[in-house]
């Protein structure tokens, strides 16, 4: 990238010595193009960070639904979006309650379509070494709060 605006600099400086105008002209369009691509740039990140927005996760120890206690986390996925989702990716964290720090952390992914509207659960299961610190100071998962956040959504038509 670096060696395309050095070499449309070279052009500019060229031009600007054979013709002024001409090298006014360039920088014009220079400026128009690069605006008119910002914008259009920005848009769509505002568009694409709104839709992602849209669909949120929410985790808890529930065994009235997660049984399996090899699958002990209740994670809620709601999809407020108008396309349905295709796959995302998020991290389940967890904070001993009445701590700050988090003691556990596990980036997690799923590709379970979620229609438009609709509100999936999945039972997840705990990752070993998703703890902090050579011991947690409670084994019990339900004395953490526990928390889901969706980092990337790959959506559908």
């Amino acid at each position: 990238m670096a060696w395309a605006l050095a070499a449309a600099v070279l052009i500019v400086l060229i031009l600007a010595l054979l013709s002024r105008r001409a090298a006014a002209i360039v920088i014009a369009v220079a400026l128009v193009v690069g605006g008119v691509v910002w914008l259009v740039t920005d848009r769509q990140d505002e568009e694409r960070a709104a839709e992602m927005s849209a669909v949120t996760a929410r985790a808890d120890i529930n065994p009235g639904i997660c049984a399996d206690p090899a699958r002990p986390v209740l994670v809620a996925f709601t999809n407020a979006a108008d396309r349905p989702v295709l796959k995302l990716s998020f991290d389940l964290t967890a904070r001993l309650r009445g701590h700050s720090t988090l003691a556990y952390r596990a980036f997690l992914r799923s590709d379970r379509i979620i229609a438009p509207g609709e509100t999936v659960t999945t039972c997840q299961a705990t990752l070993t070494r998703g703890f902090t610190g050579p011991t947690p100071e409670s084994t019990d998962l339900a004395d953490y709060e526990w928390m889901a956040a969706v980092t990337l959504v790959e959506f559908g038509r």
